[in-house]
């Protein structure tokens, strides 16, 4: 994974606004009627609600894969890009 709070000042400002540039589709995206429906099923499918947990490690391994993109979603939708530029540091 790219360590962000390695990048040089150019590499960190293409971040950035690639991420910034990202938020503003995801939120216009999401919150739209259609979008609002899409991301209750996500919230349904993707174990927000229930564990993730079983005993097939494999099974557990996809699940919290699932579960990781609907949280990726919710944070774009959700949080300020300081916020998200912040926890980047510390991965």
């Amino acid at each position: 994974m790219f360590d962000f709070g390695k990048a040089d000042k150019e590499q960190r400002q293409q971040i950035e606004k690639q991420i910034a540039e990202n938020q503003q589709l995801y939120q216009r995206i999401f919150n739209t009627d259609d979008g609002k429906k899409v991301l209750k099923d996500l919230e349904k499918r993707c174990f927000i609600n229930h564990t993730t947990y079983s005993d097939n490690h494999g099974q557990m391994s996809f699940n919290e894969g699932r579960r990781s993109i609907y949280v990726h979603i919710k944070n774009l939708l959700e949080k300020d890009l300081t916020k998200i530029l912040e926890e980047l540091t510390k991965e």
